[in-house]
């Protein structure tokens, strides 16, 4: 009974103290204290202000992107703290109809390199979204069309306005365009279920300009009742499952370093990429050996599959288009993060050359998966020797639109570093004349998606994320390789006719590597020039659960734009300027200007150093149990260890938690 006391005890105080940390946020209240720290507030505004006294901005300019311009890797690796740094930005604006890029010394106060981006399209602005959205409302067409649907108040409606991706339109080319469709309800939260069907306004926002709207005939809405999760009567609430640290946790946070176990790591987050996880090392016995220099989710993808007008084009590229970090939601806590998570606070440069601020947008906490890092029970004496797996997860979750994307970097005891992802939010549906499925319309009206509720079809749809992984396995001379699982048959004279044993290939080129994997097996980053305690050459593993890749043509419009999500498995030649996987400026792009061009000279890969773009891919065959709200849906891949160490790094973890008399915990009580 008193432990029970203590543990709620413990509740209780965790839920007033959910704690949101001071760093790595403070370091852009303060001044950074690494080269690869986020952009300052004093930074953003600096950064502003030289742009305006060399006159190339003007009131009316935007600010698609500020961002950190990193140093070389070489001079990121041999600095070390207290030595000076070089501090510049990044940046992207749109003024008057054309955008620009410029490099901005921070440290000197001057201007770098600049000049427009001919025919380039930079990513979402909120300012040209709320102005596509106005442009909308007023337009007289648009308003018939909606008066046809039994709606008079237009302040009623909620429109969303979305890129246009690119459908060779030549009217379109050049043109800054917003597609605008919109919803029966004033408020984002549920409008999703109500779409006006049929109804799509293509705005010019350079303009300001209503190029046309689309009326493909009146469909009925579909009914309130079956749209949010209100309108479900909730179930008992259960008795409290939680997952506490009643003495606190086991990592610290230095500025925006990440001390956990054996691991550290320096996080920041971007407004295009969201988190980025850079200096991945892991002290092993005193020597803090490099994994990984830098993770990040590079782009994504989401075409839908119904050929409908006013659905073709939805071929969203989240990454590029919107940002991750740009849309990070503020986390719930005890809901979206255990209560015992440090919070962080997130300061992300604005459309407008100011900056905003996202409470609670990253959040890093300790979890007790009951499952067992390794155990063995011995029969002979009746004992189990076992340990708990705990793990250390950096989370986000950022909004685009309707969906919600859970982001997860897991790092374990046993030297994994495992990447999910969890998809939730709401599905896009059309609204179609089908209540049941018994209809007789219903046949045409699911043949691209299914009935999820009456007059609600949710169209199929794809999710493809490209993530770049610059591994450096104990330093940057690396090679790839691929581990084949091959049949042996065994002569005559052996009790057994055949076993399977592995077939080590080295992959000599940059390119698709995937294409390659005829067998079951996996690929490994080797350090060829270095040894462990048995002789092994260290690598690690990259491990997916499963493999989907698109099934487009792959001459069509979309497919064109997204070409990574053409395979799982990319590899190049580490360079700074290969950064996103579908190129800098995809908004409306024809091709994709990423990895085609980046491995177009087959450049070697043989004791180089090596980025790995690995594409987590599903298909969304959309289903009832989808609506009114998506059940979380994880995917995930793993970078293991194969002979980096010299036996199971988890073998010295404690039989025991080190909890104080006040918490009671022991192994087992989480």
């Amino acid at each position: 009974m008193w432990f029970k006391m203590r543990l709620v005890l413990a509740i209780l105080v965790l839920a007033l103290l959910a704690r949101e940390a001071a760093s790595p946020a403070a370091a852009q209240e303060a001044g950074p204290t690494h080269p690869l720290d986020a952009l300052t507030i004093q930074e953003v505004v600096r950064t502003v202000e030289l742009l305006k006294t060399a006159n190339l901005v003007t009131d009316a300019t935007l600010y698609p992107m500020i961002a950190l311009r990193e140093p070389p890797k070489a001079d990121v690796l041999s600095w070390y703290p207290g030595t000076p740094f070089p501090r510049a930005a990044t940046v992207v604006t749109r003024t008057g109809g054309r955008t620009f890029q410029t490099e901005v010394d921070l440290t000197n106060g001057r201007i770098g390199a600049h000049g427009e981006v001919a025919g380039a399209q930079p990513n979402l602005t909120m300012v040209e979204w709320r102005l596509a959205s106005d442009l909308t409302h007023a337009d007289a067409r648009w308003q018939e069309a909606v008066r046809r649907r039994g709606i008079t108040d237009f302040e009623k409606v909620f429109c969303a306005p979305t890129l246009a991706g690119y459908l060779n339109e030549p009217a379109l080319l050049g043109r800054r365009i917003f597609r605008v469709p919109c919803f029966a309800s004033p408020n984002a939260a549920y409008a999703w279920g109500l779409p006006i069907e049929g109804v799509t306004a293509i705005v010019d926002v350079d303009t300001r300009t209503v190029l046309s709207v689309t009326d493909t005939g009146v469909v009925p809405l579909p009914s309130a009742d079956s749209n949010t999760p209100e309108t479900v009567t909730a179930r008992e609430p259960m008795k409290p499952v939680v997952n506490v640290s009643p003495d606190g946790p086991n990592f610290r946070i230095n500025g925006s370093y990440v001390y956990w176990q054996n691991w550290s790591f320096h996080l920041r987050v971007e407004r295009r990429e969201g988190p980025v996880i850079s200096l991945v090392r892991y002290n092993d016995a005193g020597s803090h050996r490099y994994i990984a220099y830098q993770l990040a989710l590079s782009e994504m993808t989401v075409p839908y599959m119904d050929p409908d007008p006013n659905w073709a084009y939805r071929t969203f590229m989240d990454v590029g288009e919107f940002g991750l970090g740009y849309l990070a939601s503020t986390l719930r806590v005890g809901h979206d993060c255990p209560r015992h998570s440090v919070y962080l606070p997130v300061v992300i440069p604005s459309d407008q050359g100011g900056l905003f601020k996202v409470d609670r947008a990253v959040c890093i906490f300790e979890r007790n998966t009951s499952d067992p890092a390794w155990r063995h029970f011995q029969a002979g004496s009746g004992t189990t020797n076992s340990r708990a797996n705990v793990e250390l997860v950096v989370r986000t979750i950022p909004t685009i639109g309707n969906y919600d994307y859970v982001l997860d970097y897991v790092f374990k005891a046993n030297g994994n570093i495992q990447v999910r992802l969890g998809a939730s939010g709401i599905d896009a549906v059309k609204a179609v004349s089908t209540t049941n499925m018994s209809d007789a319309s219903a046949a045409a009206d699911t043949r691209f998606g299914a009935l999820v509720a009456p007059n609600t079809v949710a169209p199929y749809h794809d999710h493809y994320f490209s993530f770049r992984l610059d591994l450096d396995v104990d330093g940057q001379n690396n090679r790839l390789v691929r581990d084949s699982i091959v049949m042996r048959q065994l002569p005559e004279g052996h009790a057994r006719r055949s076993l399977w044993t592995l077939d080590t290939q080295m992959v000599e080129q940059e390119g698709p590597v995937d294409r390659f994997a005829t067998r079951p097996g996996a690929w490994r980053v080797v350090n060829p020039s270095t040894r462990n305690a048995l002789g092994h050459t260290p690598s690690y593993e990259l491990f997916g659960a499963h493999r989907v890749v698109s099934e487009m043509m792959a001459e069509d419009r979309p497919q064109q734009r997204a070409a990574f999500s053409a395979y799982q498995l990319w590899a190049t030649r580490e360079a700074a300027s290969e950064r996103y996987a579908a190129g800098a400026y995809l908004n409306q792009a024809q091709l994709s200007g990423g990895l085609p061009q980046f491995v177009s000279d087959g450049a070697s890969l043989d004791n180089q150093d090596i980025v790995l773009w690995y594409t987590v891919g599903f298909h969304h065959i959309t289903r009832p149990e989808d609506w009114p709200i998506l059940p979380t849906r994880w995917h995930e891949f793993t970078l293991r260890p194969v002979g980096f160490f010299s036996r199971n790094p988890a073998i010295d973890l404690a039989p025991e938690f080190n909890a104080s008399e006040e918490s009671g915990l022991r192994q087992g009580q989480n």
